[in-house]
């Protein structure tokens, strides 16, 4: 980052994810390391399973959607975020990508009312209570609000995501949610109370915090 605190993503418009390097803006939350590990999840379990329908539900720049349909030919992928300008972000990165034929952007608040049921649903929503995002100048102060703030408790988003989920994934399907320590037990009892017989795991990032739910539904 620079002096100013502005993340250094933003100044150069380029962050790199899972081997490839997507643009970026002040509209869209910077990729990071430790959403990869949603990637290698989801993709050990399409390689497994040939399942290939996948919903990422709040875009942002697109990273884990273009990942997902560049690591997967045949996939086919449905992309949802509330911001235009975040869709225009992620519409340019799947162009550049060459993957705009099997991803779909969405402006929906879950998922559009007409793409039916998936294989996989990738999330990383806003999960840090709105009393503690940070302010500029430190870098996460600089991001969308809209990509960092959960609401009083950090959990707001992941509500209205597990209030649909149930109607949104196949039999078999597979539930990824990004969140960090202060929110992740919060959000895993309200992924037990959406999905009561699902298999539910709580898995690690690289410094070994615990960074994202896991649903086998």
């Amino acid at each position: 980052m620079t002096v100013t605190g502005i993340p250094q993503a933003y100044v150069t418009g380029w962050k790199g994810f899972y081997r490839r390097e997507f643009a970026v803006n002040e509209h869209v939350l910077v990729p990071r390391p430790e959403t990869e590990h949603l990637i290698e999840d989801a993709l050990e379990f399409m390689h497994a399973s040939g399942r290939r329908s996948i919903l990422d539900v709040g875009t942002g720049s697109g990273a884990i959607a273009c990942t997902l349909a560049g690591e997967i030919p045949d996939a086919i992928v449905t992309a949802s975020d509330v911001s235009l300008p975040a869709l225009a972000v992620a519409a340019q990165n799947a162009a550049r990508l060459g993957v705009s034929g099997r991803c779909t952007f969405a402006l929906a608040d879950i998922a559009p009312d007409d793409q039916g049921r998936f294989d996989v649903i990738v999330a990383n929503l806003p999960y840090i209570a709105s009393a503690d995002v940070p302010h500029k100048p430190h870098p996460v102060g600089f991001e969308p609000r809209l990509a960092t703030d959960g609401g009083s408790d950090g959990l707001a988003q992941y509500r209205k995501l597990l209030a649909a989920a149930p109607r949104l994934v196949r039999p078999g399907a597979l539930l990824l949610m990004e969140a960090a320590p202060p929110t992740i037990g919060g959000l895993r009892a309200l992924a037990e109370a959406a999905f009561p017989q699902a298999a539910i795991t709580v898995h690690r990032d690289y410094a070994g915090l615990e960074r994202y739910v896991r649903v086998a539904t």
